[in-house]
C-alpha cells in the first residue's frame, strides 16, 4: 500500500506571495552579508500549515477528506492579513524565518481547533502545542543568530490581505533541493458570514428594523 507524506494547508493569493518574494530579495542579501545560510521557499510553495499529517496511506487521505467536509461546510471564508517577520524558535537560534498571519475574529484559530479535533477522532496522535499561524519563507542551515535589524525593517511590512476560501491537502516529496508539493484534494469553506445571516433574520422579524445586533454570537 502506498504511503504518502502529506499536510493540510491554506494557500496564499498570488499578489501576497509576490510581495513576500520581494522581501526575500532583501533578506537574501542581508543574510548573505551576515554569513547566514538559508534555503529560501519558492513563492509557489508558500502556505499556512494547518496540520502536518506525516506518512499516511492513500485510503486514509480520502478518509481525512470525508471527515473534514462537514467542518469546511460550516466555516465561512476567513479574512487574513500577512505582516511582520520573525524566526522560530528565536532569532538567537533561528531554524525558520516566517511571515506573520493576523486574523481579527478568532475564526482561523477555531477552524484549526476543529480540524485537529477531526484528525484526533480519526486516530491521529497530535501534539497540543499552541497554533501559531505563519508562512515559512526560509529554513536556516547555519547557527548564526539573526539580527533585530534584519527582521525589523524601518516600517513593519504588510505583504497583503486575502480571503481564505478553501482547505487543501498536499503530498510532500522530499529531495536534496527541498520539497515538491502536489495537491491531493481541496474543500471549499461554505459557511455563511454571520453578519449577513443576522441582517437577514432581523429583516424577516421586522420590516421597520433599522439596526443590527452586532453582539449576536454563533
Amino acid at each position: 500500500m502506498k504511503i504518502i507524506r502529506s499536510f493540510c494547508a491554506i494557500n496564499l493569493d498570488i499578489k501576497t506571495a509576490r510581495a513576500i518574494a520581494a522581501e526575500q530579495v532583501r533578506l537574501r542579501e542581508d543574510c548573505k552579508d551576515s554569513g547566514i545560510d538559508v534555503r529560501w521557499i519558492a513563492p509557489q510553495n508558500m502556505h499556512i500549515t494547518i496540520s502536518f499529517l506525516g506518512n499516511v496511506t492513500e485510503p486514509m487521505i480520502q478518509a481525512i477528506k470525508d471527515s473534514m467536509e462537514f467542518t469546511c461546510r460550516k466555516f465561512p471564508p476567513i479574512e487574513l492579513e500577512f505582516s511582520g517577520l520573525g524566526a522560530f524558535p528565536s532569532p538567537a537560534e533561528p531554524q525558520v524565518i516566517w511571515v506573520g498571519v493576523k486574523e481579527k475574529t478568532g475564526a482561523l484559530l477555531r477552524f484549526h481547533a476543529d480540524i485537529i479535533k477531526v484528525l484526533k477522532s480519526t486516530g491521529f496522535k497530535l501534539d497540543d502545542k499552541p497554533f501559531q499561524p505563519h508562512v515559512t519563507i526560509g529554513r536556516v542551515k547555519s547557527s548564526v543568530p539573526l539580527s533585530e535589524e534584519l527582521l525589523t525593517p524601518q516600517e513593519a511590512p504588510v505583504f497583503g490581505r486575502t480571503t481564505v476560501k478553501e482547505l487543501l491537502c498536499y503530498r510532500s516529496d522530499l529531495s536534496p533541493k527541498g520539497a515538491d508539493y502536489y495537491m491531493l484534494w481541496k474543500l471549499l469553506l461554505r459557511g455563511r458570514i454571520m453578519q449577513q445571516s443576522t441582517n437577514r433574520k432581523n429583516q424577516d422579524a421586522s420590516s421597520t428594523a433599522r439596526t443590527v445586533d452586532t453582539d449576536a454570537k454563533e
